[in-house]
């Protein structure tokens, strides 16, 4: 397939995902988060094959995507999916008892308004990252955008990331953008050690999924002391609380049950849960090069029968 095709099955691939993501509000339509992903990835791939016409595409995905989340979020069309830009904003006010004391707030979700009393259920930095008396959903489509922007020079990353789905979600005011933009400033940008260093420990004070992330690459690296120092940071940012109440921590972070009856999710919610596929899809785009050799060189020790040694992951440019 030649430079033309790609580009304009690039195009289609990164449009197909704006309907799928709407039958998603539907209670049979939640799977469909699977060929999103799935989409996402194709996406990412053939920004690898686009040739000299990237300098074209790559602005024409950011800038649809970005121009319908816009849409989106002025005018309410498939907006308004979460309650995450009215509760994340709203646990500030708690001060030391995020996980204590509950907040009340009033959302609006596919069109009808809600009243909600809820515990913090994120790590205690996610809630004071915010710009007080702007609407969450900015927040979160300007970190999208401060992603986009860090991920330019990669192509394959950012046209991936940019598939219109998600700036869509940013738009719905997700949190995940936030702790997102963390993990891109913490394992993208070249940054000294130090500022390595400072950029992992604010990303492991946000939500759980980046601490996951965090763990997991550094275990695929081998650097099995950070992924215990990662294990260790995330106790100790959680210390405090725990002093004040290690059963509250327990139920609302580890848990996730923003009430009071400390019971868990079924694994479903965990499976087809639109924004928790953002983690995934940031992963499959963003380290793209050293995930393709492990899958190519598993490839060919599967054709060849012989066992090899799991490889070291690397950087996302690596």
């Amino acid at each position: 397939m030649g430079p033309r095709g790609a580009t304009a099955l690039v195009l289609l691939a990164g449009g197909a995902t704006l309907p799928l993501l709407a039958l998603t509000t539907r209670a049979d339509g939640t799977f469909l988060i699977v060929p999103i992903f799935l989409l996402t990835l194709a996406v990412a791939a053939g920004m690898g094959r686009v040739g000299p016409d990237v300098r074209v595409v790559l602005p024409l995905l950011i800038g649809f995507g970005a121009a319908f989340a816009v849409v989106s979020l002025l005018t309410g069309v498939l907006n308004g999916l979460s309650d995450e830009p009215y509760s994340t904003p709203a646990y500030a006010a708690l001060g030391w008892g995020l996980y204590t004391h509950p907040v009340q707030f009033v959302y609006l979700q596919y069109g009808t308004s809600h009243v909600e009393s809820s515990y913090d259920v994120y790590l205690p930095l996610l809630t004071f990252l915010q710009v007080p008396g702007l609407d969450y959903r900015w927040v979160s489509l300007a970190a999208w955008g401060g992603s986009i922007y860090l991920l330019r020079k990669d192509p394959v990353a950012a046209g991936g990331f940019a598939a219109p789905w998600i700036p869509l979600l940013a738009a719905n005011g997700q949190n995940d953008f936030v702790p997102l933009l963390a993990l891109t400033i913490a394992l993208v940008v070249p940054l000294s050690k130090g500022g390595t260093w400072v950029a992992e420990i604010v990303a492991l004070a946000l939500k759980q999924l980046a601490n996951i992330v965090l763990v997991a690459y550094h275990l695929a690296r081998r650097e099995y002391l950070r992924a215990v120092a990662a294990a260790a940071i995330t106790l100790a940012i959680l210390a405090p609380f725990l002093w004040i109440d290690a059963g509250a921590v327990y139920c609302h972070v580890l848990v996730g049950d923003s009430g009071t009856s400390c019971v868990g999710h079924p694994w479903t919610f965990f499976l087809f849960k639109r924004n928790y596929w953002l983690y995934p899809s940031w992963v499959g785009v963003v380290f793209h090069r050293p995930l393709g050799r492990v899958f190519d060189g598993g490839r060919r020790a599967l054709a060849r029968g012989i066992p090899r040694t799991a490889p070291t992951l690397g950087g996302p440019g690596k």
